[in-house]
C-alpha cells in the first residue's frame, strides 16, 4: 500500500498559494484594508467594502483618500491617524449599518505598511450573546435589515430637492409643528419618518409606527386608544394602553392616516386638541406626550370635499408638508440605492452579484411604479434568478439600457477643499450625535449653521 504525504505548502505553485491567500482574505468575518506606504489601497476584502458602504466599487490601487470619498463612512479621524503616523482605535458611524469599530495598525514586516480592521458592533455583540446563550434584545435587527436602511446623508447630497424636503420636516419638528409625509406608495414615507424622529428625539424614546390601512375597523379604536378591563367581550383582565399610549415621550407615525374610519377620525382630533387619551371603557382620559407623524399615498384634500375625510383632522395633522417625489423623478439616486441594495444581497450569497453594465442601464431606464421598493424587489430577483435574457423580470426586458451618468467635476479651489472637509465634520458628527441639534451643540455652533453648510441647492 502506497501512503500519499500531506503536500508541503511552500512547495505548491506561487500562483495556487495566492489564490488560497485572497479567498481566505475574502472570507474573514472581519473587513480588511491593506495600503502600501504610498497610501494606496492593495487588498480589500467583501466585508470591508460592505462595512464602509462602497457598494460594487473597485477599490484596489486607489489612494485611500479616494476610497473615504466613496464611502458611506467619515474617515476623517483615520486619515488624522495616518497622516501622523500614529496607530489607534475608534468608532465610526454610518447610516445604514451603524457603529463601525475600526482598529488602524502598522504592518510590522513592511515599513509604512497599514492594516485596517472593521468590525460591525452589533453583529460582534450579537455573536457574543450567542456564545454565551443569551437571547438578542427584542429591538435587534439583522446586519442585512440595518444595511436596507437609507444613508440620508449620501441622498441628500445626491438630490437637492430631497435634502430641502428633509430639511423643512426637521424644522417642523424642532419648533413643534406637525408634518404630513405625502407620496406614492414605496418611496420611503416610514424611513423618513423614522429619521425625522432620531433627529429630534434621544435614543430611548420610542417610535411607534402603525398602518392604519392593516388594522379592522372593529378594532381600530381598542388598538389605538386602548381598553379598560371586561371593556368587551374578550377582553384581556388586565385591559391594554393602546399605541398612542405606547408611544408616550416619543414619536406615533400613522401611516396610511387616510385610511382611518370616518366614525373615529373625531376622537383622533379631540386627542389632538387637547393630549387627552380615553381608553374603550373608561371614563378618566390619561394626559400623553407624543410627537404625531403622518403619511398617506392619496389625496386627503379631495378626499375631505367628498366627506370622506374631515378637513379639520387634515389642518390639525398637515401643519407642514412633505411631499416626496417618486424614483422616476430623482434618477440621481439609482445608483446609490443599486450600490446600497446589493451590499446587503451580498452578505448572503456565496459569490456576490456583480451587475453588467447593460443590466446596470436597464435598472436606469426602468421607470418603477413601485418606486424604490420595486428597486429592492427586482435586485432581489436577480440575485435568485440570474440575468439571462429568458430569466429577467418581464418588465425590464424589454427597457433599453439608460447611458452612464457623467461624473460632476469637483471643485479644487482652497474654499471647495475647506467647504468639503466641513462637510465631512460635520456629517461625522450627526452620525456619531444621532441628531444635527446634537451635532451643532458638539461642534460649538448654532443648529441654523448646520442647516445651511449641510443643505445643497439647485
Amino acid at each position: 500500500m502506497t501512503m500519499t504525504l500531506p503536500q508541503d505548502p511552500a512547495s505548491r505553485p506561487a500562483a495556487e498559494r495566492a489564490r488560497l491567500l485572497l479567498a481566505a482574505f475574502d472570507g474573514a468575518p472581519d473587513g480588511l484594508i491593506v495600503l502600501n506606504p504610498e497610501g494606496h489601497v492593495v487588498l480589500c476584502n467583501r466585508e470591508a467594502t460592505a462595512l464602509a458602504g462602497l457598494g460594487g466599487q473597485r477599490v484596489t490601487g486607489l489612494p485611500f483618500a479616494d476610497l473615504a470619498r466613496g464611502s458611506a463612512l467619515n474617515w476623517a479621524a483615520v486619515e488624522e491617524l495616518i497622516a501622523t503616523g500614529r496607530s489607534g482605535d475608534m468608532i465610526l458611524r454610518s447610516d445604514g449599518v451603524g457603529a463601525i469599530f475600526v482598529t488602524l495598525r502598522r504592518i510590522a514586516d513592511l515599513p509604512g505598511a497599514l492594516m485596517l480592521t472593521l468590525r460591525d458592533l452589533a453583529v460582534f455583540d450579537h455573536a457574543r450573546r450567542r456564545a454565551s446563550g443569551d437571547r438578542d434584545p427584542a429591538g435587534f435587527s439583522s446586519t442585512v435589515e440595518r444595511r436596507l436602511r437609507p444613508d440620508f446623508a449620501r441622498q441628500r447630497q445626491l438630490s437637492p430637492y430631497l435634502d430641502r424636503i428633509i430639511a423643512r420636516g426637521e424644522r417642523a419638528l424642532l419648533q413643534g409643528a406637525r408634518v404630513i409625509i405625502t407620496g406614492e406608495s414605496g418611496v420611503g414615507k416610514t424611513e423618513i419618518a423614522r429619521h425625522l424622529h432620531g433627529f429630534v428625539a434621544n435614543g430611548a424614546d420610542p417610535f411607534v409606527a402603525v398602518n392604519c390601512a392593516a388594522i379592522p375597523e372593529s378594532l381600530f379604536e381598542s388598538e389605538l386608544f386602548g381598553y379598560e378591563k371586561g371593556a368587551f367581550t374578550g377582553a384581556s383582565t388586565d385591559g391594554k394602553k393602546g399605541l398612542i399610549e405606547a408611544a408616550e415621550g416619543g414619536t406615533l407615525f400613522l401611516d396610511e392616516i387616510g385610511e382611518i374610519p370616518l366614525t373615529l377620525q373625531a376622537k383622533l382630533l379631540s386627542f389632538l386638541e387637547d393630549g387627552l387619551v380615553l381608553r374603550v371603557g373608561s371614563t378618566k382620559p390619561r394626559r400623553v406626550n407624543v410627537r404625531i407623524i403622518t403619511a398617506t399615498n392619496r389625496d386627503l384634500l379631495e378626499m375631505a370635499e367628498e366627506r370622506r375625510f374631515r378637513a379639520d383632522l387634515y389642518y390639525r395633522l398637515a401643519v407642514v408638508n412633505m411631499p416626496i417625489k417618486p424614483l422616476r423623478e430623482m434618477p440621481e439616486l439609482i445608483d446609490h440605492l443599486i450600490d446600497r441594495f446589493l451590499t446587503a444581497i451580498n452578505q448572503r450569497r456565496a459569490q456576490p452579484l456583480i451587475l453588467s453594465d447593460d443590466l446596470r442601464g436597464r435598472l436606469r431606464a426602468y421607470h418603477y411604479p413601485g418606486n424604490i421598493r420595486e428597486l429592492a424587489n427586482l435586485l432581489q430577483q436577480i440575485s435568485v434568478l440570474g440575468e439571462g435574457d429568458d430569466e429577467l423580470p418581464r418588465r425590464l426586458q424589454a427597457v433599453q439600457p439608460a447611458p452612464e451618468p457623467e461624473p460632476e467635476p469637483e471643485g479644487d479651489t482652497l474654499r471647495d477643499r475647506v467647504a468639503a472637509y466641513e462637510l465631512r465634520l460635520i456629517d461625522d458628527a450627526i452620525r456619531q450625535h444621532g441628531s444635527k441639534r446634537k451635532a451643532a451643540a458638539a461642534l460649538g455652533v448654532d443648529i441654523g449653521t448646520i442647516v445651511r453648510k449641510t443643505r445643497k441647492e439647485p
